[in-house]
């Protein structure tokens, strides 16, 4: 196995690769085409696509956007609204931003409207699209690589999908990074997580609940598989924020969708076909 590293989001993003013969230059166009996506759509890049787009609230959109938003508006459905892009106002107040001034706080995805190739943000309201853009980006990653390797990982700061054999990973204790819980066997999938405990300023955590502008706290730690990153990391973040009722529901109606979600108050919800290995 040959490991590739870059240092992207914020995080790290790897690529093992098990084929023999491995191209380098395909890993330097995968990095490139990270990085121009950071480089248009992180929130901490003043200046960029994001930045003008929240500004101006009208901008062209391209393929990739067009995706997020419509995985997004599926997870904000799902959720009753408590999954929403739009929370940007919420993360700028508990310190986790760029902006000078306070934001409007005017919080809704149904004042998201695309038509003729453009975006347009009704309502003063800012969009983000932290809650889905790794996991997107290990899509991305895992069709360029499937054109040419057959056995691979690809781990984006915690978003995991691989092709190939089956393949072990620990799951992480949401409370104590340094240990962990158990682990759990996946083949052709992918992981995701979503934990309090990874990012957060004095004023809480990042992971929001759009309905009450607070962060979550009942939750403490949410693991997701899906054949899809996109999906794994969309609904890892959306199973967090939501009322335990509701992301009960959400995990019956999405095809292939497995999940843990572990509550502070000790208890464990976990769907039958999530492989998980307990910590012996």
């Amino acid at each position: 196995m040959k490991l590739f590293k870059k240092q992207l989001f914020g995080t790290v993003l790897e690529i093992g690769i098990y084929d023999e013969k491995i191209d380098e230059n395909d890993l330097e166009n995968i990095f490139e085409i990270v990085q121009n996506f950071e480089n248009k759509y992180s929130r901490f890049k003043k200046g960029n696509y994001l930045w003008k787009l929240n500004k101006y609230k009208s901008a062209e959109i391209d393929e990739d956007l067009q995706t997020i938003i419509n995985i997004a508006k599926k997870a904000n459905e799902l959720s009753k609204g408590h999954f929403d892009l739009t929370i940007l106002p919420y993360l700028e107040e508990i310190g986790y931003g760029i902006y000078e001034e306070n934001l409007e706080k005017n919080i809704g995805m149904e004042n998201i409207f695309i038509e003729n190739g453009k975006i347009f943000l009704k309502n003063n309201v800012c969009i983000e699209v932290g809650g889905i853009g790794k996991g997107y980006m290990v899509d991305v990653i895992f069709n360029n690589l499937k054109e040419k390797y057959k056995n691979f990982v690809i781990n984006f700061g915690g978003d995991i999908r691989i092709s190939g054999e089956k393949r072990e990973f620990f799951l992480e204790n949401p409370e104590n990074e340094k240990k962990f819980i158990g682990k759990i066997e996946i083949e052709n999938l992918a992981l995701a997580s979503s934990g309090a405990n990874k990012r957060k300023t004095e004023k809480g955590h990042h992971l929001i609940d759009a309905k009450t502008g607070k962060p979550k706290n009942e939750t403490l730690g949410v693991f997701v598989t899906h054949k899809l990153a996109s999906l794994a990391d969309t609904f890892a973040t959306t199973l967090f924020v939501s009322p335990i009722d509701i992301s009960l529901e959400i995990l019956k109606q999405i095809d292939g969708l497995e999940a843990m979600i572990l509550m502070k108050n000790g208890d464990i919800y976990k769907t039958k076909n999530f492989n998980f290995i307990n910590k012996k």
